[in-house]
């Protein structure tokens, strides 16, 4: 059957994409939209497994807190190209899709492709259409979810990294507490450290990072005449600056001149709230 031109215009007003596709959309649909629409987006998860091992290293991050400040989420969503970021439909994309994270609080990134979006479908569905619509390798970073008596966030100038923390016995609405927590999520961003406390630490990283030292101070020819005893002593001190290297509340604060500790500076700072959690979020690793 012929598609008239009206036809294939709507069809590029609902979906973004070029003319000629609409045409033969329509075609195969036999002039039904809503069958076209459904034809498009099969041609979307066909375009999806062929871009799909292209490196997606741009992209936004998707940021919110509740009015209160006792709820935060942020999501990472990652495309090929900056002029893709800047594209008004990836942008509501990703808004759209932190607002899933804040009602849906799913578990993990299976749940999270799950969830319903408002404009309909799953989130996987919108990932696929809208890779279908731009064209290029689009794919759901890491995202977090945090709920605490105050919820601070801070986004990067270039929105490809931020940080989000958890403060207990706090208010957001505290400008001194306010100010504090972006310090620490700007921290956050700038130290990347790999969990909150030594407890939390994974026990086989650090018991991995001292089989190698230890190896290696055995092996020093300067140690030759050093007892084990010893050797494992000065590994030791080694050690723990290597796990407060690794801990959030036990990195050296970037904000503070007296060169504190997170833990120490935030016990100084007279806000009277500790730090729960907290959470890093970037582009640029493809995650």
């Amino acid at each position: 059957m012929g598609i008239d031109a009206k036809s294939v215009k709507e069809l590029r007003e609902k979906t973004g994409l070029p003319m000629m596709e609409c045409k033969q959309a329509l075609e195969k649909a036999d002039g039904d939209i809503s069958l076209a629409i459904d034809e498009l987006r099969k041609s979307g998860a066909k375009a999806e497994a062929k871009l799909a091992g292209r490196k997606a290293e741009q992209g936004l991050i998707g940021s919110y807190v509740s009015e209160d400040g006792k709820l935060g989420a942020l999501v990472s969503v990652c495309c090929e190209t900056e002029p893709v970021a800047n594209n008004e439909d990836f942008q509501k994309f990703v808004q759209d899709l932190v607002e899933v994270i804040r009602d849906a609080k799913p578990a993990d990134k299976e749940a999270l492709l799950a969830a319903p979006m408002a404009a309909g479908g799953s989130v996987k569905d919108g990932v696929t259409e809208l890779i279908n619509r731009l064209r290029e390798n689009i794919t759901i970073g890491n995202f977090s979810l945090i709920e605490a008596d105050a919820v601070v966030q801070y986004v990067h100038f270039d929105n490809r990294k931020a940080a989000m923390v958890g403060l207990a016995g706090g208010s957001a609405s505290d400008e001194q507490v306010a100010t504090l927590g972006k310090d620490l999520g700007m921290h956050v961003v700038f130290s990347v450290p790999q969990c909150l406390s030594r407890d939390r630490l994974d026990p086989e990283l650090v018991a991995k990072e001292k089989e190698i030292r230890l190896a290696a101070a055995q092996n020093d020819e300067k140690n030759a005449n050093k007892p084990e005893e010893i050797l494992e002593k000065i590994v030791d001190g080694q050690i723990n600056k290597f796990i407060a290297g690794q801990c959030f509340l036990e990195q050296e604060f970037i904000r503070d001149e007296e060169k504190r500790s997170v833990g120490a500076s935030v016990e100084a700072s007279g806000t009277g709230v500790s730090v729960i959690d907290y959470c890093y979020i970037a582009t640029d690793t493809g995650e």
